[in-house]
């Protein structure tokens, strides 16, 4: 199975980029990583006077089962597409999908394409970046308003029982939008794991991961609280609710000790 957005089909075609196989061949451009049978990457694509930047993610190792008995809709290509227009459906900001596609007997099993999110910047460095050096009022500002957003995303994919289960600072990107409400755009990136469940560990997971990930400079103790706070519905804490945060304390210490193990291995 090959799909190709049709907002982008007659570019893709003289791109010579009409098939499967067209996209398994292509070569990356360039931000090209690749471990355990996959490969993420940037390319260029041209076509005449017009060029589309995407991130291509390939797939080369797939277990037997899923190779023989799996449907091409389950392969990790398709499935996060599909992930991607369900998070959309719900309101959620996420790269826009220009090609996926499956094929069991093919050496790269699984491709998904998105459109490159350009003059974007992962939270994690925004931060302590350009939002560090913003005048004091129009900081504290545009801090609430990031805290309230991120609530809104947390919330829309929650209340639907929906996890992302990577739910880190690194796969928010923002960009500055004068035409957009509070003057930027927030889009959640990698939604390969997204899973539905009525399991609440997973809901614990997703806002340790957040929490795990905001231990940089920039954010304060007050800054974590408030979306805490905002994210329940509360104005104050009460015990129920100091309960669970020392759930996700836990597991987000527990983040906290595996990275540092994995910094000093490396």
């Amino acid at each position: 199975m090959f799909w190709i957005n049709p907002r982008y089909q007659t570019l893709l075609a003289k791109a010579t980029l009409e098939s499967y196989d067209d996209a398994a061949e292509l070569k990356p451009t360039d931000d090209h990583v690749e471990k355990q049978g996959r490969s993420t990457a940037r390319y260029r694509l041209v076509a005449g006077d017009e060029v589309l930047s995407v991130y291509v993610k390939k797939q080369f190792r797939l277990s037997w089962w899923q190779r023989l008995l799996g449907p091409a809709s389950s392969f990790p290509g398709p499935q996060e597409h599909a992930h991607l227009e369900k998070a959309a459906a719900l309101g959620v900001r996420v790269p826009e999908a220009v090609f996926a596609g499956a094929d069991a007997a093919h050496p790269c099993g699984s491709i998904l394409a998105t459109r490159e999110l350009e003059g974007y910047l992962p939270l994690h460095i925004y931060i302590p970046g350009p939002l560090a050096r913003m005048p004091a009022e129009r900081r504290r500002q545009r801090k609430r308003a990031l805290i309230a957003r991120l609530v809104d995303i947390a919330q829309r994919l929650h209340n639907e029982k929906l996890y992302h289960r990577d739910f880190y600072c690194c796969h928010f990107f923002l960009r500055d939008d004068a035409d957009r409400p509070d003057g930027f755009d927030l889009v959640l990136i990698d939604l390969g794991r997204l899973l539905h469940s009525r399991l609440p560990r997973w809901q614990v997971k997703d806002l340790a991961a957040l929490l795990f990930s905001t231990y940089i400079p920039g954010v304060t103790r007050t800054d974590r609280l408030r979306f805490f706070k905002q994210y329940l519905g509360l104005k104050k804490l009460d015990a129920e609710a100091k309960r669970y945060a020392y759930r996700i304390q836990r597991k987000a210490e527990r983040y906290r000790r595996h990275n540092r193990g994995r910094t000093a291995a490396a």
